[in-house]
């Protein structure tokens, strides 16, 4: 009981002095002898105003910050927006330049398979020259077949023929046929025959009757190219064997040399008789080498030969104006690769036809040499063998 009064008493003296301090205690003003009260007042003022400046400045920075990232944000979406609209733009662009060019090369395309499909106005009258070509060259090889056949049964002096009757009888049947048509001025003068024309006199003995007239137009020119032919070769065939001339032993073994005679003869007329055909109205003349025909100034007909469809074809293609103007307009190699083979094959066909008649040629060289050997085995063994005995 003694110790908490005390203790009271104690607490009560520490308030009582604290109180007694707080009212003693100098004043903030006069701390240090100075009145430092306007200084806190000014300090307190300036930290107001600068508070209130900063978070003003705060504000306007904020709202200032705000405002241009709005504005900012929204030139930016801009942006973007303008670069996606680019890229879009450029995407439609490389998208129709594409299919411009997806076009243009299919249209390119089709134009290529138009030209290798198309045909060239040149490959028709290639092939309708080329046709008239193969047409002559058969019809001619009828013609020629034809002489043959007169002309072997000619040289074998068959019945009907001049030589039938005998070798006087067929010299003067050639002269008969000589004074008819080719009389010239001394036979004429002669009183053997009245002479002819400046175009028939001696036409039968000319080898211009053969070899000029690139066509023989009508039947008086290929009479002249025939008669020409006969007179070179055979004017006069040998008196036919026949009765006694071939039952007796002589005639016996004068047959074998007759009828090598009358195949060689054959084989000579044949080759002659091939050329002449050449040269025989055969064929009707396309358009294209009647004009050529016309530039070339020579006579134009409807009807023309083998020789000269062939030489008017060769022709236009090596000077036609038509021609070269074709070729020089062809937009394909396809189309000038074709008139390189038409043309390659049109030699083909002139060394075909060279060939067939180097043919008839070699022949008759190797009768040329078979005659030669025969004559030097006569003149080698004529009365120097002994007859053998049975």
């Amino acid at each position: 009981m003694s110790r908490r009064p005390s203790r009271l008493v104690a607490a009560l003296m520490l308030t009582i002095a604290f109180m007694v301090g707080q009212f003693t205690a100098p004043v903030p003003a006069q701390a240090f002898g100075i009145d430092i009260g306007p200084i806190l007042a000014a300090i307190t003022t300036a930290q107001t105003a600068l508070s209130t400046a900063t978070n003003t400045a705060k504000s306007v920075i904020n709202g200032t910050l705000g405002l241009m990232n709005d504005k900012l944000g929204l030139g930016i979406n801009q942006i973007t927006n303008y670069l996606k609209g680019q890229v879009g733009a450029q995407e439609q662009i490389a998208d129709a330049n594409n299919m411009v060019q997806a076009l243009l090369a299919k249209e390119v395309r089709h134009a290529e398979i138009q030209d290798l499909h198309a045909v060239n106005r040149q490959d028709c009258l290639n092939l309708e020259g080329g046709q008239a070509q193969v047409i002559a060259a058969r019809q001619s090889n009828d013609v020629a077949v034809a002489l043959d056949v007169a002309k072997g049964a000619r040289t074998r002096a068959e019945k009907g023929t001049p030589s039938w009757a005998g070798g006087g009888q067929g010299a003067q049947a050639n002269n008969n046929a000589h004074f008819g048509k080719y009389c010239d001025d001394a036979e004429a003068d002669a009183g053997l025959c009245t002479i002819a024309s400046d175009t028939m006199k001696g036409a039968d003995e000319a080898a211009t009757s053969l070899f000029t007239p690139p066509v023989y137009s009508g039947q008086e020119a290929i009479d002249r190219a025939n008669a020409y032919a006969v007179t070179l070769i055979e004017p006069v065939a040998p008196a036919a064997q026949r009765g006694s001339a071939i039952t007796s032993t002589q005639g016996q073994q004068l047959m074998p040399f007759r009828r090598s005679y009358n195949a060689a003869m054959h084989l000579s007329h044949m080759i002659v008789d091939h050329v002449l055909s050449q040269r025989a109205e055969t064929v009707t003349l396309t358009a294209a080498q009647k004009a050529e025909a016309q530039r070339e100034g020579i006579t134009v007909t409807d009807k023309g030969s083998s020789w000269e469809e062939t030489e008017l074809e060769v022709n236009r293609k090596y000077s036609g104006t038509d021609w070269q103007a074709d070729l020089q307009a062809m937009s394909s190699d396809k189309s000038v690769l074709i008139q390189i083979a038409l043309l390659d094959a049109q030699r083909n066909y002139l060394l075909w036809n060279a060939y067939k008649l180097q043919e008839m040629t070699a022949v008759a060289e190797a009768k040329r040499l078979a005659i030669e050997a025969d004559e030097a085995l006569s003149r080698h063994s004529a009365g120097a063998l002994p007859v053998p005995n049975p």
